[in-house]
């Protein structure tokens, strides 16, 4: 679906590629995205990583381009369309911690924009659990930056001691909360990373309500 996305973009301004060769453009695009998230820790956007594309085959689409809006938004449509499943047990995880303390998301995007995330966290019924959620591609930084973290205990409106960050890779999101003063707990429900600076590393939801509870949190 992406992928024809910008194939019809392409058309629009008389660029026709070979499969091949747009496949080629799109998977090279992955790639610097990747750069742009690993190396430069930059919050892009979906626009960013389509004009990359643009700029390899020599287009150069208006700011007010429709044909760039249509593309943009069926980026987020084919997440919608073909949603990444919660992990069993995910709902009732976040159901209880909601009932219990204020929560946030701090997520880094990837080709899809933050209110594509939202429209999935939405279809789930779990967006209303969460206070704010802040989203690499509108604050233009990446974990482990601290303007997302910031963004975050400003909503929450919570000093950086008092918040505990969960996530599940250990540069990114450990170090970077731990980096702002914040608590910070690894869950690795798919696979086990290693060693953690965190103060706790969690192999399931169990394990992270009954640590979360019996350090202060609910």
């Amino acid at each position: 679906m992406r992928r024809e996305a910008i194939r019809t973009l392409l058309a629009a301004y008389d660029c026709a590629l070979t499969p091949e060769q747009l496949l080629d453009l799109y998977s090279r695009s992955g790639r610097q995205a990747m750069l742009w998230w690993s190396e430069d820790q930059r919050g892009y956007t979906t626009e960013d990583r389509i004009r990359w594309m643009l700029t390899e085959v020599d287009v150069d689409p208006p700011v007010d381009c429709a044909h760039l809006a249509a593309a943009i938004a069926a980026i987020d449509d084919a997440l919608v369309e073909y949603p990444p499943p919660l992990f069993a047990g995910a709902t009732d995880f976040l159901t209880e911690l909601a009932r219990r303390v204020p929560l946030a998301i701090i997520s880094d995007t990837g080709f899809a924009s933050g209110h594509g995330q939202n429209r999935i966290l939405e279809m789930y019924s779990v967006r209303d659990h969460f206070k704010a959620t802040i989203y690499s591609g509108d604050v233009g930084h990446a974990k482990p930056r601290p303007e997302p973290f910031l963004e975050a205990l400003t909503a929450l409106g919570t000093p950086p001691a008092e918040v505990l960050h969960v996530g599940d890779i250990e540069e990114t999101d450990v170090r970077g909360a731990l980096a702002m003063g914040m608590r910070a707990v690894r869950l690795d429900l798919k696979w086990d990373s290693g060693p953690s600076e965190a103060e706790h590393v969690a192999r399931s939801y169990d394990d992270l309500l009954a640590y979360l509870f019996a350090n202060g949190l609910g």
